[in-house]
């Protein structure tokens, strides 16, 4: 009979064994592929998340500034004027335009018969414009000299030689501004030759003017151009030429503004609709969401919803099925309704109580998304001042006065006449001063026959300088003093030390403070305790304070989850890799043990063929 061991040395499939074994111990390692592949799904649905509320604080920002909204458009009935708007409030306006702005220019009585005529002899002529007198170098006097001299001169006029007819030229000297002040005198020219040798005037500079109202009953309105601005309010027109029965209309447009919260309604739903795929469970296929449980994001969707719901911003509600509505017909009417109130829901308001006895005010101006809602204590250490200079006139009699104000890089000068008063002084000094934008006004003094100039706004930055020059026979007369110098506000809001620039406070918007950004403009008489303001955020703000919150790259809620879950995959993957090397040694451990065991077999397989040989052997030989 034969003895057999059943193959055990090549029957059994000991790799297939091998990777069995090996994947039994490998289903922890699994499970964790499977957490971090959970986990890196969470971190991509933060980055997306993350990504949409950075472009709505953006939005937001602008949204809350509600100064910005550009809500009017406006219309004219003709077409040679026309009108633009600003603001938020709708107007018309009537009326007939009977003059339009010239400028005043002057041409030579005579002529000469080419351009290297001598029409200046003395080397210099004089132009006086409006009391500022300019002398200007002519070089040897010859037409074309002139011209050019006058045309670098930067004094208010251009030149050119006009060719009447061949081998005849005349002078034609015009300003560059329009309206009654545009007029001027030159002295020192001669040689042309016309009757007065002199130059005579080509047309007289004008004023814009309209009628509003019949010829009987009516007014009239002034400018020195063309252009009249916020005649009504709002509401600015250029007219180019005489007509009757112009209307020019504002009206309420809210279509750029309505857009644009549409446009953030539009993003705020669509990041909703993600959190809450992102956050659901699917029964069908027993799956969650890969924020699911997370109740950051759930926290910010119920934020989101309860802002909406308490602030009732007009046109704006929550639906029944978590996403928000825009009605832009209910927002236009509130909006031609109540601008103001409207603008304080989307962006913000604020209200003053003035401490007793004190005559003060503060309002808010601006905010940054960490501003908090709330109320605080506006305290003024010194007031805000505009910079003030007085001219003290000279000794009786004195000629030649020369008034210079300087601020930043542009100086108005004047000439005042000896027997010029202070009052009519002053009043073509404003003129000039506002040609120039110098943001200066000057007012003649109640006695003593000086005059008084002061910024238009308070602060340093309205800083200015006066000199006077007044010179007779050797000897200089009278002075120009600094009555005040420009100063900004200096206080506290909230108990913090504001920065100051002109009459408004700014908490710094790196404050640890709950008032950190906000800035107040402040009118007050008195220093110290000045009264309370109230700063009430509305949507744009309550919903930037809110995404940054959820966005700073430091603190926010939604960054530090995902930096959670970004550390937990690094995490899961520290350990995958460590069961890698685990499970590699196993293999190895239970692959030497099968060799061992396969080794073993073939050897017993060895002895069972030398076994049953033998047998086989001493069977035959006993037969």
């Amino acid at each position: 009979m034969a003895l057999t061991l059943g193959g055990l040395a090549s029957g059994l499939q000991t790799t297939d064994i091998i990777n069995q074994l090996v994947a039994v111990q490998g289903n922890s390692q699994t499970l964790l592929k499977t957490r971090q592949t959970e986990q890196n799904s969470a971190v991509s649905a933060y980055s997306s998340m993350l990504s949409s509320i950075g472009s709505l604080v953006t939005q937001m920002s602008t949204l809350a500034k509600t100064d910005g909204w550009a809500t009017t458009s406006a219309t004219s009935s003709s077409t040679s004027v026309s009108a633009t708007a600003t603001g938020s409030v709708a107007n018309s306006l009537t009326f007939d335009v009977t003059a339009v702005a010239a400028a005043h220019s002057v041409i030579s009585d005579g002529s000469v018969s080419s351009l290297g005529a001598n029409v200046a002899a003395s080397g210099t002529i004089e132009l006086d414009k409006n009391g500022t007198k300019t002398s200007i170098n002519v070089g040897t006097g010859t037409l074309s000299e002139v011209v050019s001299a006058i045309n670098s001169s930067n004094a208010g006029v251009t030149a050119s030689a006009v060719q009447t007819s061949p081998g005849t030229y005349r002078l034609q000297i015009s300003s560059t501004t329009t309206g009654s002040a545009s007029s001027f005198t030159v002295a020192g020219l001669s040689g042309f030759s016309g009757a007065s040798g002199a130059m005579v005037p080509l047309t007289t500079g004008t004023d814009a003017k309209i009628r509003v109202g019949d010829p009987a009953t009516g007014y009239d309105i002034t400018s020195s151009t063309n252009t009249f601005t916020d005649v009504a309010q709002g509401l600015s027109f250029t007219v180019s030429k005489v007509e009757s029965g112009v209307t020019v209309k504002s009206a309420v447009d809210t279509t750029k503004v309505s857009d644009q919260i549409s446009g953030v309604v539009t993003n705020i739903n669509n990041l909703l609709s993600s959190i809450s795929s992102n956050t659901a469970w699917d029964a069908s296929s027993k799956k969650g969401g890969p924020l699911l449980g997370d109740s950051t994001v759930r926290q910010l969707s119920q934020q989101i919803l309860s802002t909406v719901a308490g602030l009732n911003a007009p046109g704006l509600s929550v639906t029944s099925g978590g996403q928000l509505q825009f009605d832009k017909t209910t927002f236009d009417t509130a909006y031609k309704s109540d601008p103001a109130g409207t603008m304080a829901k989307y962006g913000a308001s604020s209200s003053f109580a003035a401490a007793s006895g004190t005559a003060a005010s503060a309002t808010y101006t601006n905010a940054t998304a960490a501003t908090q809602a709330g109320t605080y204590g506006v305290n003024v250490t010194s007031q805000a001042k505009a910079e003030q200079w007085q001219v003290i006139p000279p000794n009786s009699g004195v000629v030649g006065r020369t008034v210079a104000l300087l601020r930043g890089t542009t100086t108005v000068k004047y000439d005042i006449p000896a027997n010029e008063s202070n009052v009519d002084a002053a009043a073509k000094l404003n003129t000039m001063l506002a040609q120039q934008g110098m943001g200066i006004t000057a007012s003649a003094d109640s006695s003593g026959g000086g005059i008084t100039f002061t910024a238009t706004n308070p602060g340093s930055a309205g800083s200015f300088s006066v000199t006077q020059t007044e010179t007779a026979g050797g000897a200089t007369y009278g002075t120009s003093t600094q009555k005040e110098e420009g100063a900004d506000i200096k206080g506290t809001i909230n108990g913090v030390e504001a920065t100051g620039i002109g009459n408004i406070l700014s908490v710094p918007v790196d404050s640890d403070d709950p008032a950190a950004g906000l800035s107040v403009q402040v009118t007050s008489t008195a220093v110290g305790n000045i009264g309370d303001i109230t700063y009430k955020p509305g949507l744009a703000q309550q919903f930037g304070s809110l995404f940054t919150q959820m966005s700073d790259s430091q603190t926010g809620s939604l960054v530090q989850a995902q930096t959670t879950a970004k550390a937990q995959v690094k995490d899961l993957q520290t350990q995958i890799d460590a069961w890698t090397d685990r499970l590699e040694a196993y293999r190895t451990s239970i692959t030497a043990k099968f060799t061992a065991m396969e080794t073993s077999l073939s050897s017993l397989k060895a002895q069972q063929s030398s076994l049953t040989s033998f047998f086989n052997s001493s069977s035959s030989s006993s037969s």
